[in-house]
C-alpha cells in the first residue's frame, strides 16, 4: 500500500476506494452480481453517449473511472474509439482480460478499446493526451474521488475544445441517502454496503461550478431512476437522486 501512496498521493484518488473497488474486480461481468445497477444503466447511458456523438466518424472517447469495462466495450461496440482508464489496477486486469475474449476480437472491439491503469492526472498531464479526444466520459465515478475540482479540470484538460463531456453520479439528498444508501446498499444489497460515502456526492450546482472554473458549458442536467423491480432505468425530471450532466468544453 505504501507504494500505491507514493504513485497516486496528489492526485484526486481515494485510496480507500481504490481498495474497495480493487476486492470487487472478479465481479465486473456479472450481470447479476454487485455492479447489475450499471450493466442496466447502459441502456441509457449508451445511447445517450452515442447520440451525442452522431456525425462523427469513429470518434476518440475517454471513459475515465473505466472500472471492469462495462461501459467503455458497449461502446467501442458502436464503433467509437475508447481508451478507457483507472486507478484500480485490479479493474484494469479483469477489462482487459475481457478483450481478449473471442467474440470481442471477431467482432472488431477488441481493436476499438484499450485500458490503461493511470489517474486522470496523470493521463491528462502527458502532451499527446491534452485536448485530443473527442468525448469525455466520467459515469458514476465523481462521487468517489478525494479531490472534485481538480478530477472535473482534468477532464477537461483531456477534451478538445467544443467536446461533450458526460458525467452521471448521485445528489447529496435526503432522498439519495435513502434510496441510494439505505435501500440499494443496506436493505435490497442491490450494490455492495459502504460502497458509497453520502457526504461525497456531488450536487449538480457544485458540478457545474466545477465545470465552469475549468471552461466548459453545462448543456443539459437530467434526473434517473432505477426501477429494483425488473432492474432498469429511465429518465425523468427530477435530479434528487440520480442524474447526468451533459457539458462542452468551451
Amino acid at each position: 500500500m505504501q507504494k500505491v501512496f507514493r504513485r497516486f498521493h496528489q492526485t484526486s484518488v481515494d485510496l480507500k476506494e481504490i481498495a474497495n473497488f480493487g476486492k470487487l474486480s472478479t465481479e465486473w461481468a456479472d450481470e447479476l452480481g454487485p455492479f447489475q445497477a450499471l450493466h442496466s444503466l447502459n441502456r441509457l447511458r449508451v445511447p445517450w453517449i452515442v447520440q451525442n456523438l452522431k456525425g462523427q466518424k469513429s470518434p476518440k472517447l475517454v471513459d475515465v473511472g473505466s472500472g471492469g469495462g462495462l461501459l467503455s466495450i458497449p461502446l467501442a461496440r458502436s464503433g467509437i474509439q475508447v481508451t478507457g482508464i483507472d486507478a484500480t489496477k485490479e479493474a484494469v486486469e479483469a477489462a482487459t482480460k475481457s478483450l481478449k475474449s473471442k467474440p470481442l476480437k471477431l467482432t472488431g472491439v477488441s481493436q476499438n478499446c484499450r485500458f490503461l491503469h493511470t489517474t486522470v492526472e496523470e493521463f491528462s498531464a502527458k502532451p499527446e493526451n491534452r485536448e485530443k479526444f473527442d468525448a469525455v466520459v466520467a459515469s458514476e465515478i465523481v462521487e468517489h474521488v478525494a479531490d472534485l475540482a481538480g478530477f472535473v479540470k482534468s477532464l477537461a484538460d483531456l477534451a478538445r475544445p467544443g467536446a461533450p463531456i458526460f458525467l452521471t453520479t448521485i445528489n447529496r439528498t435526503l432522498a439519495s441517502k435513502v434510496a441510494a444508501i439505505w435501500l440499494a446498499e443496506d436493505l435490497l444489497r442491490l450494490v455492495p454496503p459502504g460502497v458509497h460515502d453520502w457526504n461525497k456526492f456531488p450536487t449538480p450546482a457544485e458540478l457545474e461550478t466545477h465545470l465552469k472554473s475549468a471552461n466548459c458549458q453545462v448543456s443539459a442536467i437530467s434526473g434517473l431512476f432505477f426501477h429494483p423491480i425488473g432492474n432498469h432505468w429511465t429518465w425523468i425530471d427530477s435530479n434528487l437522486c440520480n442524474y447526468a450532466i451533459l457539458a462542452h468544453k468551451l
